[in-house]
């Protein structure tokens, strides 16, 4: 079985130390992050997660989900692990108070959707959309739903889906075919099928609230074939009273089966049936426009997203611990480096160079990335709270770019991490005894949902660089040019900041010539879209890795830095610095190859 140690005080570190959370004292909820607190909750929770969830993990994936008799049934010891997580409220640790939940900043759910990925991923779906549905729904639904539905969602007495996907309609909406139509009552009847739906149906909870996308059928009964249409709809498993809350019979929506993936065995993954379910819908009302009534479900996509970009660091943590531990004891060959054991006849393979790479490098990845997940939570909170207007429209800015570049480039590298990870351990990563190969088939599903990757990128290029006049790319790169012009005179940091300099400026020229492209050219930046994404996931974390730099050696007392910790982050940002930078350059250079050879050749001859 797998071993998992939550890496707290690297959290501490990077609350504390890094990013001062203690500064933001002014915005609600930040004058409570003492380090007295931040260590109460992070450690509460990494007792949770590795003596309840991790023990629990490998035998929920052996024995998965079941659907029997029309009713989905979750492994053993998910109910009394959903009921201890419900009652520490781990769930909503960052929901309002007001709405039930923990009233603590963004920033500290991130250390819980860490661990939780790492170490019970299939058991999080059941319960991952509780706190986005109940945020959203206190701010769009009607009152009725305010009162019964969003206590019962905060304090998990309910769980919440998102039906977004249909067999023929994924990523784009305009095709789904889930027909919403109005009756006399204000109420509203779905038809239709929605799939993929995880936590479609469970065991844990009496009750689920399902988020759906329908069409609403046009005066002549027919579904439009655009956007304009599509609505948010909110549609129970079982019918609600609006005046008392109280649930009574089974509404029309029935799960018919369930999935057989790749990973996440224990989590359920739906089809769903709707047939003349009852539901309500929120937000969006006639001649409101298409982004009115889609904006309940962008709520929940961007929340969703960057969960699922938290997944691949806690997968690239696990993996390498275990891979660390392994080859540390594993001994083999005659390693050439200094580290070599002097006496024994064969080293320990952590001696070797190449499995150093696989462990540093992902290791660069998990520290630079945790650093880069809770700077964007802490944006997060700029953005919606801070007093300056200027301020919060920067942090949004940031955030514009940030959020499809985290999901995309951090599940990217935590799978590629995994599969590292999985080579340190040879033959042994390839059977269960280990539990690496779990990791590998549980994280690949993030680089597809909430948004395939490539979407991702195209997202970013063609709608988030360039939005208000291309004023996101200019706030962005500008904070790392102003973080850089501060340390320019500081030449102990000069092998961090030059060549993020020379980075970000390489990438700033090819998003230049992004913007000056001739439409007709179109497809030139839509093959470009990955390669910049990719290019500005690293010059991100390169930021983040001169900015633990300049903390360490600094001189400034760190509260959670020890000497060990100290020489290990120079190392790693070392890694960063030496391994990824010089990659922006050769993404840049095969952007501006124009990349004709993707573009020409026929459909057919592919």
């Amino acid at each position: 079985m797998p071993s998992y140690r939550a890496p707290v005080k690297d959290w501490l570190f990077i609350l504390h130390d890094l990013l001062h959370v203690e500064a933001l004292r002014h915005l609600p909820g930040f004058a409570e992050l003492t380090p007295d607190l931040t260590v109460a909750v992070i450690e509460a929770a990494a007792k949770f997660h590795e003596e309840v969830l991790h023990p629990i993990n490998q035998s929920a994936d052996a024995e998965g989900a079941r659907f029997t008799d029309g009713q989905v049934r979750t492994p053993a010891g998910y109910r009394e692990a959903w009921a201890a997580y419900r009652a520490a409220k781990w769930h909503c640790l960052s929901l309002a108070e007001s709405l039930g939940g923990g009233g603590l900043p963004p920033v500290m759910s991130v250390p819980v959707s860490e661990m939780r990925a790492a170490t019970g991923h299939s058991f999080s779906m059941y319960s991952s959309f509780c706190t986005p549905a109940a945020s959203m729904l206190a701010a769009l639904a009607p009152d009725w739903i305010r009162t019964h539905v969003v206590p019962r969602l905060s304090a998990g007495d309910w769980t919440a889906t998102m039906g977004m996907t249909e067999p023929q309609a994924g990523t784009d909406l305009r095709q789904i075919t889930t027909r919403a139509t109005p009756q006399a009552d204000g109420t509203w009847r779905i038809n239709g099928r929605k799939i993929f739906i995880s936590g479609g149906d469970h065991d844990l909870t009496d009750n689920i609230i399902h988020i759906v996308l329908a069409k609403v059928p046009d005066d002549d009964g027919r579904l439009p074939a655009g956007l304009s249409s599509v609505n948010v709809f909110l549609v129970s498993k079982r019918m609600i009273d609006p005046s008392t809350g109280a649930l009574g019979e089974r509404n029309g929506v029935y799960a018919r089966s369930i999935e057989h993936k790749m990973g996440i065995e224990g989590s359920a993954t739906c089809a769903l049936d709707f047939e003349d379910a009852v539901a309500w819908r929120i937000a969006g009302a006639e001649g409101r426009g298409t982004a009115a009534n889609m904006a309940p479900m962008f709520h929940l996509m961007n929340y969703a997203r960057v969960g699922t970009a938290v997944s691949g660091i806690g997968y690239a943590e696990i993996a390498r611990q275990n891979a660390a531990d392994y080859a540390r004891e594993r001994r083999s060959g005659r390693a050439a480096s200094a580290s070599r054991a002097s006496t024994d006849s064969a080293d320990p393979i952590i001696a070797h160079a190449d499995v150093r790479r696989l462990l540093l490098e992902s290791a660069a990845f998990a520290e630079g990335a945790r650093a880069g997940a809770l700077r964007a939570a802490l944006l997060q909170s700029i953005a919606q709270l801070e007093p300056e207007e200027a301020k919060r429209e920067a942090a949004a800015d940031m955030l514009e770019i940030l959020t499809p570049v985290m999901k995309a480039f951090f599940t990217d590298r935590g799978f590629d991490a995994a599969v590292a990870c999985q080579q340190v351990f040879g033959g042994h990563g390839y059977i269960k005894d280990y539990g690496v190969e779990q990791f590998v088939r549980n994280v690949r599903v993030a680089q597809i949902y909430e948004g395939a990757n490539g979407i991702q990128a195209a997202d970013l290029v063609h709608r988030k660089l360039f939005a208000h006049g291309g004023r996101p790319w200019r706030n962005f790169a500008g904070a790392i040019a102003g973080f850089i012009d501060r340390h320019r005179d500081d030449a102990a940091l000069d092998r961090y900041t030059v060549p993020l300099d020379e980075a970000l400026r390489r990438l700033d020229r090819v998003v230049a010539s992004l913007r000056t492209t001739d439409p007709a050219q179109g497809g030139y930046a839509e093959v470009a879209s990955y390669d910049v994404l990719t290019a500005v996931g690293i010059v991100y974390l390169g930021w983040i890795w001169a900015e633990v730099v300049a903390v360490v050696t600094g001189g400034a007392e760190c509260q959670f830095l020890d000497e060990n910790m100290r020489a290990r982050k120079l190392v790693l940002a070392d890694v960063w610095m030496q391994r990824q930078l010089p990659l922006v350059d050769s993404l840049c250079r095969r952007i501006e190859s124009g990349n004709s050879g993707l573009l020409s050749i026929p459909a057919e001859l592919i």
